[in-house]
């Protein structure tokens, strides 16, 4: 079987990057798929995550940003022009491959409208790592009846595109109930896990450390965890939170930092690619996101023996977390009700190392040799199907 992964570029250190090229490696080196990933803004950077050999990776070099240089008009030609030279390659390159079916990674236009040109030539399958509310335009500008009319027609676009697909993939049963009313036939397929690992202090001490981990930008609510976490200092002064990210709001989590006088007591570190260990050297994993696609960095903690405390936000952690058996779920925003958790299991040990033990079984369900059968059993139902 030929598979065909398109993504915009493979250059940043993000999970959705990780997860992508973890699955094509999978798909190669356990079922012998050619497998090959076309990006197309790759440019002269390398691709940050190992890649197998078994792997072919292709750039096209049709760089869509430089556009943003021109006035409005030069713009929207040049929009069209690299859009006409990414199709004719796409077409060209499911032809000569024989590709039996393309996988596009992310619901972004360019994508969608080169797949949706493909209908009958191959198997067309959209995963979507966001939920619907941040893919769809739902906010014109109050009163600018021309952006409502454009919003309005880029969501009906993209909705005929998703019904154009073979198959659609959501990572949680929410995020497809949210998408019911375009394709009420979505496959749910989790993210699975990069690594598991083989093993775990048994006796591990308390290390007074709290963990999270993402972007420093507005979805991920790291100014509603500071201002729980103001709330855990006055009550343990001693703990340690950990924050691995960076983002556009850096500076303003800094200066509310400063202002709530947490500079001991928060840190502030730039991702790593060693964030295993660093879960593992923590007592427990916090999540402050308003909202997710998945939140992988919620089952990775888990996999290493610690519990996390989260946001009940749309959509994942109710999907990854079992409420007071390997965690603790926290009504959406509700920032005192966030700290008094995080009080709870500071003050609780041994019900936060029970809970750490349930969370490492708990995870397995999120290994790739659970999750990556069932991609495989779409892709036959895709292809058996047109036999």
């Amino acid at each position: 079987m030929t598979i065909i992964y398109l993504y915009r570029s493979l250059a940043a250190l993000g999970g959705v990057e990780r997860i992508f090229i973890d699955k094509a490696n999978y798909l190669a080196e356990h079922y012998g798929y050619h497998v090959y990933i076309i990006t197309w803004e790759q440019g002269g950077h390398s691709i940050v995550y190992p890649l197998s050999p078994k792997v072919t990776h292709v750039d096209w070099g049709i760089l869509f940003y430089r556009q943003y240089q021109y006035g409005l008009f030069k713009r929207m030609f040049m929009q069209w022009k690299m859009e006409k030279e990414f199709f004719k390659k796409l077409s060209n390159f499911v032809h000569t491959t024989q590709a039996d079916i393309v996988i596009g990674a992310s619901c972004e236009f360019t994508t969608m409208a080169g797949m949706d040109l493909l209908q009958r030539k191959t198997h067309t399958i959209l995963e979507t790592h966001s939920m619907r509310t941040s893919i769809e335009k739902n906010n014109p500008p109050a009163g600018n009846l021309l952006m409502r009319w454009a919003f309005k027609r880029r969501d009906k676009q993209l909705h005929q595109y998703i019904k154009h697909m073979s198959a659609f993939v959501t990572l949680t049963h929410n995020d497809a109930k949210d998408w019911s009313d375009i394709t009420p036939q979505a496959r749910i397929i989790p993210n699975m896990l990069h690594r598991y690992p083989a093993e775990i202090s048994p006796d591990k001490k308390t290390q007074k450390r709290i963990i999270t981990a993402g972007r420093l930008v507005e979805q991920k609510g790291y100014d509603l965890l500071l201002d729980a976490w103001s709330k855990v200092h006055q009550k343990h002064p001693e703990w340690i939170l950990d924050i691995y990210g960076e983002g556009e709001d850096k500076t303003m989590l800094l200066e509310k930092r400063k202002n709530l006088a947490l500079e001991n007591s928060v840190l502030f570190h730039p991702p790593t690619l060693d964030i295993y260990q660093k879960y593992m050297d923590s007592d427990f994993y916090v999540m402050s996101s308003r909202f997710e696609g998945f939140g992988l960095v919620l089952a990775e903690a888990m996999s290493c023996g610690i519990p996390c405390v989260s946001f009940d936000c749309p959509h994942g952690p109710s999907d990854i977390i079992k409420d007071y058996e390997d965690g603790l779920l926290v009504e959406k925003e509700n920032i005192k009700e966030l700290a008094d958790k995080i009080c709870y299991l500071i003050e609780n040990e041994n019900v936060r190392i029970k809970m750490g033990h349930k969370a490492r079984e708990n995870v397995k369900r999120f290994l790739p040799e659970n999750v990556m059968p069932q991609w495989k059993n779409l892709f036959e139902s895709l292809t058996y199907s047109s036999k």
